[in-house]
Parts: structure tokens; C-alpha cells; sequence
């Protein structure tokens, strides 16, 4: 069971991967139960939640997340991954700018499968606000911090930063249209 585990958390849950890769056969053997596989992706998703990763490499690991919560209903975590962009302290400007699709990709989808209320959509709305009015003050400031792995160009025009906030934005009030 150690090496289905080791080839679970490599492609984060991923079959379409460990297939690509030519490793799916070999998970198969394993017989993995439906909630081996849940109580894994709670492992993953909970060690990503306590990293400290960074740039991109906190970019592939919150997408993977993303994924995982995807193909699964709502779980424990579920609002701590929704909310991480905002909440997690750690990031830099241009990694948050970065993730918050991500992030709102994982909203539509639970609204899609009635598991995100309007309430809830609200303040996240007002939290990304707040933000929002912290990135644009300090893109025009340029003191936007970024992770070493990211050219600033990405995010270094107020303007771009506010585009991409207020899109963001627009979509999180389309949500329950």
C-alpha cells in the first residue's frame, strides 16, 4: 500500500496522469478502496494547506488542490483552499493574483453542485475587495511583491492589476445568474 500512497501524492490523485505517465496500470494493481483514496486526498490537501510554498511552485500545488476538491464533494478543507489566495500570509502580490482563478474555479463548481450559498459568495466577494484595493495601491506604489521565480512584468502595470481584479470581480457577482 506504501508505494499506491507514494503514487497517489505524486500525481495528486491524478489518473489521467498516472495513466499518461504508464503508471496507472500499476495503481490499479494496488486495489486502492474509494476511501483510501478520500482519506489521502484529506493528507494532501492538509499538507498543502500547513506549506510554506512559494512562486510557483504554491501555483502547481494550489492548482492540483483545486483538482482534487474538484473531482470530490466538499470537504473539510474545503473553505481553507477556497480562501487560501487571501488568507495564507505567506504569498507574495503576483502569486495571489495568480491564484485567485483557481480559486474561483473552485466556487463554480460548488455552486454548480448547490454547495456554495450566495451568503458565502458575499464575503468572499468582500474579502477579495479588500485586496483588491491593497494590490491596486500598492501596483501604483510599485511595491507589488512577488516570489524570485516571477519577472515582475506580469503584474507590474496598475492598470493590468486592476483589469484582472475587477474581471475577477465581475465574475464572482455572476455567479448565482
Amino acid at each position: 500500500m506504501e508505494k499506491a500512497k507514494e503514487l497517489f501524492y505524486r500525481y495528486h490523485g491524478n489518473r489521467f496522469y498516472m495513466d499518461h505517465d504508464g503508471v496507472g496500470w500499476e495503481y490499479d494493481s494496488y486495489h486502492v478502496s474509494k476511501e483510501q483514496e478520500e482519506r489521502w486526498t484529506e493528507e494532501l490537501i492538509s499538507g498543502f494547506l500547513s506549506s510554506y510554498l512559494r512562486g510557483r511552485e504554491a501555483l502547481r500545488a494550489y492548482s492540483a488542490v483545486v483538482d482534487l476538491i474538484g473531482r470530490g464533494v466538499k470537504g473539510e478543507n474545503w473553505d481553507a483552499c477556497l480562501y487560501y489566495p487571501l488568507r495564507a500570509g505567506h504569498l507574495d502580490d503576483v502569486t495571489i493574483l495568480f491564484l485567485l482563478p483557481d480559486s474561483l474555479r473552485m466556487a463554480e463548481r460548488a455552486v454548480k453542485k448547490r454547495q456554495f450559498s450566495r451568503e458565502e459568495a458575499e464575503s468572499y466577494r468582500r474579502e477579495l475587495e479588500r485586496y483588491h484595493r491593497l494590490a491596486l495601491d500598492r501596483a501604483e506604489k510599485g511595491t507589488m511583491t512577488r516570489a524570485e521565480d516571477y519577472e515582475m512584468r506580469e503584474f507590474s502595470d496598475p492598470a493590468i492589476v486592476a483589469e484582472h481584479l475587477e474581471a475577477l470581480e465581475k465574475k464572482w457577482d455572476g455567479l448565482f445568474r
